[in-house]
């Protein structure tokens, strides 16, 4: 009997010390060794999709609708006409005043091309003529002072002399005030008022037609074929085709982990079960002083057609790697961390021992932080 009981307390001692090491390695299973590390930070903050905005296009003249070409839901270019409006009398002002126009610019090239030129060329004849009187003239007065010619020879020639200097000053006159401020300078007039006028009736033209402003999809139309609308009202609602955009406020503290062209995943919360690939688009300088926060633009990178405008959600970014910040640190994991106090401590196994000692660290996000007091290849033992 005694047998039997001395060897049923040898299982049992047997059992024990099995459980003992067994849990003793589960502990030092647990230990975390510290070792140089990269860390991947993820930032996470709301967003809400805040560009492009849907743009309300309004009629810009009043009158009947005679054709509404665009649907909604549709994708229009650029200058596509999507409504317009009667123009019927606008084409007519358009078409009146081109033709007034084309007149006087005909009057202006026929003027450039025939008038002038002839007058020019009576001003050359009245210059030869006036040269050759008064070369006659000179003749004459020598012959006169001579006594070869009568007095009444000299007047003759001296009186051909100012009818030849009338009519080169009088064509002259016609020229320089055909030129300057007489005929062309009011045809110039004329042309320059008459192109302000098919201007205006091209732009009366123009504010009967509602074009697309830009590649856009056409989100909401609120006419029909035959309505009269007024100037000022609502018609049409676009929105501009371009990759939808994100803002999201962070943390200041976040900064050094950001910059423009990192990936993001975001999620919005009508639809939790879709991930959407965003980028950042846009790192915003300024620090919200009440709130401690930088805003944040992203850029969706899918075209999701179920993406609105205003939607909200969240966004998860993965910050870059920054040496002595998350790149080759010594990175231990936050469950590690003792806080008491606003202190805070780790276990840190010493041969058999395991010692409360401080702890001076910098979080990495939530999941991590980094160790600046410890030596590389410190064993921390998990806290209970």
């Amino acid at each position: 009997m005694n047998k039997k009981h001395a060897l049923i307390l040898a299982l049992v001692l047997l059992a024990v010390v099995t459980a003992v090491l067994l849990l003793r390695r589960r502990a030092d299973g647990e230990d975390f060794i510290l070792k140089r590390a990269d860390i991947d930070y993820s930032i996470l903050a709301s967003c809400t999709v805040s560009y492009p905005e849907p743009y309300d296009m309004a009629a810009k003249a009043g009158g009947d609708v005679v054709a509404v070409p665009a649907r909604e839901g549709q994708r229009a270019a650029r200058g596509a006409l999507l409504v317009q409006v009667d123009d019927f009398r606008e084409r007519q002002n358009l078409a009146i005043a081109l033709s007034n126009y084309e007149g006087v610019k005909l009057k202006m090239a026929n003027a450039r091309e025939e008038v002038y030129p002839r007058l020019r060329e009576q001003l050359n004849d009245a210059g030869a003529s006036l040269a050759e009187a008064q070369a006659n003239a000179d003749r004459i007065g020598a012959l006169f002072q001579a006594g070869a010619v009568a007095k009444v020879e000299r007047e003759r020639a001296d009186t051909a002399l100012e009818a030849a200097r009338a009519r080169f000053n009088q064509v002259k006159l016609q020229v320089d005030s055909y030129s300057r401020s007489g005929a062309a300078a009011e045809l110039i007039n004329q042309l320059n008022a008459l192109s302000a006028q098919v201007e205006l009736a091209r732009r009366a033209v123009a504010d009967k037609r509602v074009v697309a402003p830009y590649d856009c999809t056409v989100v909401d139309l609120d006419v029909v074929p035959g309505e009269t609308v007024e100037a000022g009202r609502r018609i049409a609602t676009v929105l501009e085709r371009r990759p939808w955009i994100l803002e999201a406020n962070v943390d200041q503290r976040d900064l050094g982990f950001l910059e423009d062209g990192l990936s993001a995943v975001a999620v919005f919360d009508a639809f939790p079960a879709e991930k959407v690939a965003a980028s950042i688009n846009l790192v915003c300088s300024l620090i919200d002083l009440d709130k401690g926060t930088c805003r944040l633009k992203l850029r969706v990178e899918e075209d999701r057609a179920f993406i609105r405008h205003g939607m909200t959600g969240s966004v998860e970014v993965r910050g870059r790697r920054v040496p002595g910040l998350n790149a080759g640190v010594l990175a231990l994991p936050s469950r590690y961390v003792v806080r008491d106090n606003g202190a805070a401590f780790v276990l840190l196994r010493n041969g058999g021992r395991v010692e409360r000692t401080a702890l001076e660290y910098a979080p990495i996000g939530e999941k991590w932080v980094a160790v600046r007091n410890l030596p590389e290849g410190a064993r921390i033992v998990l806290p209970e």
